[in-house]
C-alpha cells in the first residue's frame, strides 16, 4: 500500500462521515447512493436514497414501476436524465440479467446512466475491485496533491489524474481508499477554502508547498449559458366563465424535462420583445441554458394533439419541473385575475 494511501486510510478511520449507505454497503444501495448525490448535497440526498430504498426496496421492485412513478419521486433532485437512465438500468437488469446485479465495473458500464466513476464506485465498495473513483472531490485533490498544472477536463490533465488515482489506490481494501480520497475532498480540500492546517497530507502536498492549492484544479473557461425564451400557453377548461382546469402534456423522452409535466411551450433564441398579456418574465438558469419564461393563455379550450391531461388549477397535482413549480401560487392568482 502506498504510505500517502496508508495514512489517509488512518485518518478516514476517525474523521468518515456516518452515511446510512456505508453500513455494511451492499450493491443496490450503493448504486442507488451514487447516483443520487450526483450534483447534490448530502444532507438532501439522503433523504432522497431513504425514500427510494423504501418505496423500491429491490432492484425488481424499481424495474416494475411506471415511469412516472420513478420520476415523481425524483421530483426536486434536478438532471432528470440521471432518474429515468437509473429506471431503465433496473429494467435491463431485471430483464437481460434476470434481476442479478453485475460485479466487475466493466459490467456496470455497460448499464445505461452508469459512467467510469460509478462503475468503479459500485465494483470497488460492494466487491473489492481494485479499481480508482475519480469524481471531483477526487480530480481536486490529486491535482492539488501533485501540483497538476494541465487541465483536468484535457486529456494531459485527466491523464495524470488518473495516473495518480491507479498508484494510490489500496489493492487490500478499495472500497475504504476511493471513499477516503472523495472524503478528504469534500472535508477539507474543499474548492475555495481548503483546511490545509488539518489536511493528514498536507507535508506531502506540493499545492500546499508552492502555495498553489486555489489555482488547481485547472479547468478551461466555461462557455456562457444560452440565453433562450420559453413560451408556455395555458389552455383553461371554464365553468360558468371561471378556469376550473388546464391542460398539461407530457414531456417526449428525450430533451429537456423530458417526461414530466407541463405546459405547451415553444423555445427559441432571447429576444427583447415582451409578449403582451402574459404572465413574467421568469428567469430560470440550467447548467447550459438561462430561461427567460412567459406564461399565456390560449384563446380556445381546444388543448393541442398531444398526449395530456386536464388538472384542477386549485387542487390538481402534476409532475412539474422547477421552471414552473417555483411560480405555481403566483401563476394561479394571475391566472383568476384574467
Amino acid at each position: 500500500m502506498h504510505p500517502l494511501t496508508r495514512k489517509l486510510l488512518s485518518w478516514y478511520r476517525v474523521h468518515a462521515r456516518e452515511l446510512p449507505w456505508r453500513t455494511a454497503p451492499e450493491p443496490y444501495a450503493t448504486w442507488l447512493s451514487e447516483v443520487i448525490m450526483q450534483q447534490t448535497r448530502v444532507a438532501q440526498g439522503t433523504v432522497y436514497w431513504e425514500r427510494f430504498l423504501a418505496q423500491f426496496p429491490t432492484v425488481s421492485d424499481l424495474a416494475a414501476a411506471p415511469t412516472q412513478e420513478v420520476m415523481a419521486l425524483w421530483k426536486g433532485l434536478g438532471y432528470y436524465s440521471r432518474a429515468r437512465n437509473l429506471h431503465r438500468a433496473a429494467q435491463h437488469i431485471v430483464s437481460e440479467r434476470r434481476g442479478e446485479l453485475p460485479v466487475k465495473s466493466r459490467d456496470w458500464a455497460e448499464l445505461p446512466g452508469i459512467g467510469p466513476y460509478t462503475a468503479a464506485a459500485i465494483a470497488s465498495i460492494c466487491h473489492g475491485e481494485a479499481v480508482p473513483v475519480i469524481d471531483g472531490n477526487v480530480q481536486r485533490v490529486m491535482s492539488r496533491l501533485f501540483d497538476i498544472p494541465d487541465p483536468v477536463d484535457r486529456k494531459q490533465g485527466r491523464s495524470a489524474v488518473e495516473t495518480a488515482c491507479l498508484e494510490l489506490v489500496a489493492a487490500q481494501s478499495p472500497g475504504d481508499s476511493n471513499q477516503a480520497w472523495m472524503e478528504l475532498g469534500a472535508l477539507i480540500c474543499t474548492p475555495k477554502s481548503p483546511d490545509c492546517s488539518n489536511c493528514p497530507l498536507a507535508d506531502s502536498c506540493l499545492s500546499f508547498e508552492r502555495g498553489t492549492q486555489l489555482q488547481r484544479p485547472v479547468k478551461q473557461a466555461k462557455k456562457a449559458p444560452k440565453e433562450v425564451d420559453v413560451h408556455f400557453l395555458i389552455h383553461l377548461r371554464k365553468e360558468g366563465g371561471i378556469p376550473m382546469d388546464w391542460w398539461i402534456e407530457t414531456r417526449p423522452d428525450k430533451g429537456i424535462w423530458s417526461q414530466l409535466e407541463a405546459f405547451p411551450c415553444q423555445m427559441g433564441p432571447r429576444k427583447e420583445t415582451v409578449p403582451e398579456d402574459a404572465f413574467g418574465p421568469i428567469d430560470h438558469i440550467l447548467t447550459h441554458r438561462r430561461m427567460n419564461a412567459w406564461f399565456k393563455t390560449a384563446p380556445s379550450e381546444v388543448p393541442p394533439p398531444s398526449q395530456g391531461r386536464w388538472v384542477n388549477i386549485a387542487e390538481g397535482e402534476a409532475n412539474w419541473p422547477r421552471i414552473i413549480e417555483k411560480v405555481l401560487p403566483e401563476l394561479r392568482s394571475w391566472i383568476v385575475k384574467n
